[in-house]
């Protein structure tokens, strides 16, 4: 239990330094660390106290890393720093954008399942976060038109969001099954 107190702690830590790294970067804190706050609650849920066999989720996962990567190439085509300068009120540049979208996110999502096939709960931690920010972040694209102008249009990045979205929800889907399937074991080894 120590183990995971300590992961939990570490976990707190690094959400409240993603937010301040945010901070300084410029980039909207409060909207992605939201994102991180939602990965902890689906960690909770799922493998915080039982991991699943990390070659489950390997293919599914690399599947909605490129997803996403294909999405963000769509947001950076049609200016989502506009969209999200005019979101949030803080003035996001395309290099920011690109710094963290296109290039630190992918690397912690493939991070993220190296750590899985470690069996470390801080990368189980992260796929919980990429999950949960495709699962839900993504859908957010359909409701920005009506968030900024009042009516429902295209805004940057909305043909390809239920890409990764999609796919996120069937990995997910997999780890549930995998851990619903680990607590059965354990209750009837117990």
């Amino acid at each position: 239990m120590r183990n995971k107190t300590r992961s939990l702690i570490g976990v707190v830590t690094f959400i409240i330094s993603v937010y301040i790294v945010f901070r300084l970067l410029a980039f909207p804190a409060g909207l992605f660390s939201a994102t991180f706050i939602g990965g902890l609650v689906v960690w909770m849920l799922t493998t915080y106290r039982v991991s699943v066999d990390p070659g489950v989720i390997v293919v599914p996962h690399l599947v909605t890393v490129i997803l996403f990567i294909v999405h963000v190439y769509e947001e950076f085509v049609a200016h989502i720093e506009v969209v999200m300068t005019r979101l949030t009120g803080v003035q996001v540049s395309q290099a920011i954008f690109l710094t963290v979208a296109a290039f630190i996110a992918p690397i912690i999502w493939i991070a993220g399942l190296v750590m899985v096939q470690k069996r470390w709960a801080f990368g189980y931690f992260l796929v919980s976060v990429f999950y949960f920010g495709m699962m839900f972040g993504e859908l957010t694209h359909f409701i920005f038109p009506v968030i900024l102008d009042g009516r429902f249009h295209y805004m940057a990045g909305m043909y390809t969001a239920l890409l990764p979205s999609l796919a996120a929800w069937y990995t997910c889907a997999l780890v549930w099954r995998n851990v619903r399937e680990a607590r059965r074991q354990l209750r009837s080894a117990g």
